[in-house]
């Protein structure tokens, strides 16, 4: 009566807090990523590396790299958001891409974005595959 159906295997309020903190992470991420839009280009750290003002020739280069790497991983991050928001709205969340079992609860509030369960993710894993943002 007062309670809405499971959605693969988590009660109402589960989905409310993981949607939750879907978008929180979102925001996190998108934050990340405004952030290193005003970062140092590959022409700036070529730049600070050619006049040697970095102190260190490989310093600039390193920073620049450094950034790079920061970008990807948050770019990774916010896809794998966007795609459980997606799976969210699609009734498919919380459900393994691999097996097709639900993911659970306690995995999902680790890792919200989660796209497989623990058994799947380890496999993946063990094959060489992504390791975290992959899910």
């Amino acid at each position: 009566m007062g309670t809405s159906p499971a959605m693969n295997g988590l009660d109402a309020r589960q989905v409310g807090h993981l949607s939750g903190e879907l978008e929180r992470l979102k925001q996190e991420a998108l934050a990340g990523v405004r952030r290193s839009a005003g970062e140092m280009s590959v022409e700036d750290a070529e730049l600070f590396r050619d006049l040697g003002l970095s102190g260190d020739g490989g310093l600039a280069e390193a920073e620049f790299e450094r950034d790079v790497a920061g970008a990807a991983k948050v770019r990774a991050a916010l896809i794998a958001i966007v795609a459980a928001e997606r799976r969210l709205a699609g009734g498919q969340y919380g459900l393994c891409e691999d097996c097709g079992e639900p993911i659970g609860f306690a995995r999902l509030e680790a890792y919200p974005a989660a796209s497989r369960c623990v058994r799947c993710q380890e496999s993946e894993e063990k094959r060489g595959g992504p390791s975290h943002f992959a899910g």
